[in-house]
């Protein structure tokens, strides 16, 4: 005999109903929601090439990436994230297609970070990714794909974070710093380490230290306090065309948001940990919970990175995990969501097979679960205690009796009622 680990891997887990069940019904549910936007349905691999997604992936993700050689000595890893999967897959499959191109995804991802409240090693995503436009309508699309599935999830009480990454990328470019820095810099302001970030624009004689400390307190709920906002940061003063741009698509996108009915707040202090980001992002925030659960941005660059043409994106993703947290947390039902009615179908052993699947498969066929045992007559009574006890909703029994007669006995196990009806009947359904 082998003595194996029964836990799981540590920070993997293993999920059983009722929860796996409620994790379908939200997967299942963002399907419908971003299909209902005309996004379509991408699978990638959960094995990529290393260098897929080292090339713009960021310090953090970088570091916590699942990397080992295949037998063949090639580099690869679990994907930690799924936007540079579906770069690569536009990239061979979809580049001369009309744009924009709309996808969407559904999977776990892996990331080697240290188990916690919130955070495992593999957990779930699901996202869209909207490429080859530029405007602001497929920015604030992402928006409006997050109110609805979270609307019909019944989330309550969440705030969407929006702020610029293109507006700290552009001062550090201003100050000299390279690419590398930058996105070394950028994980800093993500993590909040502002000392940290001090530390290494202070190597910079052209960095200004004064706009970086006034970005820390940037906060603003309403959109028309960003002109006065960032005219006493310093912004204003640089006269950067590309710093105006990205305040004035803040300034569109949280207009439109507020018109639109979603909460959100604009935050010039927001970095995300993923390098690609290039202009626009934003989070999803729970009250009291320590955590985003959800999150995106604009990506322009990516798809030229992996030598395609320039080809502007946007998308985010849902932590699927995170949020049934946030739905746990608030009390929301989703049980009554995917409950379907049970029923315990009892057979004796001189029934035929064929005329227990007829009576299984007239149930399935109009969604009722049948779990089917067979049994001798003296059992019955025990099977149907058992169904009981397993808040089954029916029993339906069929003994010698009711198989010479071509009838069927249905139990309500909910009302207490018995009847006994013939095997066609309940082509359309069990009687109430």
């Amino acid at each position: 005999m082998v003595k194996v680990r029964l836990e799981p891997v540590r920070g993997m887990r293993d999920i059983l109903e009722p929860e796996s069940n409620r994790i379908k019904l939200m997967f299942n549910l963002f399907s419908e929601v971003a299909e209902s936007y005309g996004y379509e349905y991408v699978i990638t691999p959960t094995l990529e090439y290393f260098e897929l997604l080292a090339a713009k992936s960021g310090p953090e993700i970088s570091r916590s990436m699942y990397v080992f050689k295949d037998k063949a000595g090639r580099a690869v890893c679990l994907r930690p994230e799924f936007t540079a999967s579906i770069a690569r897959v536009f990239l061979k499959y979809l580049r001369a297609r009309p744009k924009p191109v709309k996808l969407y995804y559904v999977g776990p991802v892996f990331r080697y970070e240290e188990p916690q409240f919130g955070r495992y090693r593999e957990f779930f995503q699901a996202g869209t990714e909207y490429l080859g436009d530029s405007s602001t309508y497929a920015d604030i699309e992402q928006l409006l794909i997050i109110r609805d599935y979270y609307g019909e999830l019944g989330l309550k009480d969440y705030v969407v974070k929006v702020g610029s990454v293109g507006i700290v990328r552009r001062l550090l470019t201003i100050w000299g710093v390279d690419e590398e820095t930058q996105d070394i810099i950028i994980h800093y302001i993500d993590k909040k380490m502002w000392e940290e970030v001090l530390r290494v624009l202070k190597r910079y004689n052209k960095a200004d230290i004064g706009v970086i400390e006034g970005l820390i307190n940037s906060r603003v709920k309403d959109y028309r306090e960003l002109d006065e906002v960032s005219s006493e940061i310093g912004l204003s003063k640089l006269g950067d065309d590309i710093i105006s741009n990205e305040l004035a698509r803040l300034k569109e996108i949280a207009s439109a948001a507020k018109e639109l009915g979603i909460n959100m707040y604009i935050d010039l202090s927001f970095a995300r940990g993923l390098a690609y980001y290039t202009g626009f992002i934003f989070e999803v925030e729970v009250p009291d919970l320590p955590f985003s659960i959800a999150g995106g941005g604009r990506y322009d660059n990516l798809i030229s990175v992996y030598g395609g043409p320039n080809t502007p994106a946007t998308g985010f993703s849902v932590g699927i995990d995170r949020s049934y947290i946030a739905l746990i947390k608030q009390g929301i039902d989703l049980d009554s969501r995917v409950a379907r009615v049970k029923v315990m179908l009892i057979a004796t052993k001189d029934v035929s097979t064929s005329y227990i699947d007829e009576v299984a498969s007239m149930l399935r066929r109009k969604l009722y679960v049948v779990n089917v045992r067979i049994v001798k007559p003296k059992k019955i009574a025990d099977v149907i205690g058992l169904a009981s006890r397993l808040n089954y909703d029916y029993v339906i029994i069929i003994g010698t009796k009711e198989y010479k007669k071509g009838k069927v006995t249905v139990k309500n196990l909910v009302k207490r009622t018995q009847v006994s009806v013939d095997k066609d009947v309940i082509r359309e359904g069990l009687p109430t």
